[in-house]
């Protein structure tokens, strides 16, 4: 018996019968639904399980990325970021049918991109893409899986990429010179200020909204967060100053305090990190002076968050005050941000 059911995301069609597995799919017309449950049923009278059940034998990695890709990956936050890693595994899957992709052969995808230079943990959310997709086609699209979904037991990559960098005060200061060639400087100034008088991290600043900062009181609200859970920061003077300064540019009509999007912003800290580091070296040259290789070289944009965070405790602010402001929910990762310098721990033993 086929049972045809009207879903958001298309059609949803289920066949049953005593004694053989129970399948479905979901199809975007009711016609393809209503021919694929006909020629179920069909099956299903003869007894031809092999058929019933060869579903991931038939559709390929590419039908089910693009499925994925329209009916789920729009409800996640980084969209932009998971259609990336679909796209990429994509090209290496495409052509393939489910049932043909082996545990081995993710292995050795995997393999190939941390060779060609990718850090373990984006590695991983590689991985977690493929691991959502076969989800799906199991649970959504009523795939069966012979072997089950292959991405669960291929070995998560250990994840050594955890840093230590701090920003000196000559990086911040070359920062704020490289943005002086910048084309459109407004807010750039401002921005890397934020980042490390709040330790807000980079898609939180770059959703702060007029209407949720009070520079009277010294807050700011942050509505999207990379948690899910919402959090009020405490604002410093030079903080508060930053904002000020954002109030003379033209308000722009969606209440956002900055104009770019990730990927612009991106970009932006990118050239201005280079420029910093051309006019840093461009000072060495007249002064005589053999220019440190790590200067700005290897500096992110997220390392301001380990540096605001480090500044807190060293400020005197206690672990929940700390976490209050940077949004982590354990002492361990809260931990993995901080690193206080021994010479103001020491100043602060007398």
């Amino acid at each position: 018996m086929a049972y045809i059911e009207k879903r958001k995301n298309g059609y949803r069609v289920q066949v049953r019968r005593r004694g053989l597995p129970s399948i479905s799919r979901t199809f975007d017309l009711k016609a393809d639904a209503e021919a694929w449950a006909r020629d179920m049923e069909r099956e299903a009278q003869q007894g031809n399980i092999a058929v019933l059940r060869n579903e991931a034998g038939k559709v390929t990695m590419a039908e089910l990325i693009d499925r994925f890709s329209v009916d789920v990956v729009p409800s996640f936050k980084s969209a932009g970021n998971w259609r990336g890693y679909l796209q990429i595994a994509r090209v290496r899957f495409g052509s393939y049918f489910l049932s043909a992709i082996r545990s081995v052969d993710l292995a050795a995808w995997l393999a190939d991109l941390r060779a060609s230079g990718l850090a373990p943990a984006t590695t991983l959310h590689y991985l977690q893409a493929v691991r959502s997709c076969f989800n799906y086609a199991a649970k959504d699209l009523g795939i069966h899986l012979p072997a089950g979904n292959p991405a669960r037991d291929v070995r998560k990559p250990k994840l050594d990429n955890a840093r230590d960098r701090r920003l000196s005060p000559e990086e911040l200061d070359y920062l704020f010179r490289g943005i002086a060639g910048a084309r459109k400087p407004d807010g750039m100034r401002e921005m890397i200020s934020l980042a490390v008088e709040t330790s807000a991290r980079e898609s939180e600043l770059l959703s702060l909204n007029w209407r949720l900062i009070d520079l009277d009181k010294r807050t700011a609200h942050l509505r999207v967060t990379k948690t899910g859970v919402p959090r009020t920061v405490a604002l410093s003077i030079a903080a508060v100053g930053a904002l000020r300064t954002m109030q003379a540019f033209p308000r722009r009509l969606d209440g956002k305090v900055f104009p770019w999007t990730r990927g612009a912003w991106v970009s932006a800290f990118i050239r201005i990190r280079r420029r910093g580091r051309e006019l840093y070296e461009a000072d060495c040259t007249a002064q005589g002076v053999r220019p440190d290789a790590s200067f700005l070289t290897d500096l992110r944009f997220h390392d301001l968050r380990h540096e605001a965070t480090s500044r807190l405790f060293e400020k005197g602010l206690g672990i929940m005050e700390v976490a209050s402001m940077t949004g982590h929910k354990s002492l361990a990762m809260l931990k993995r941000y901080t690193h206080v310098e021994a010479e103001k721990l020491a100043q602060k033993l007398g």
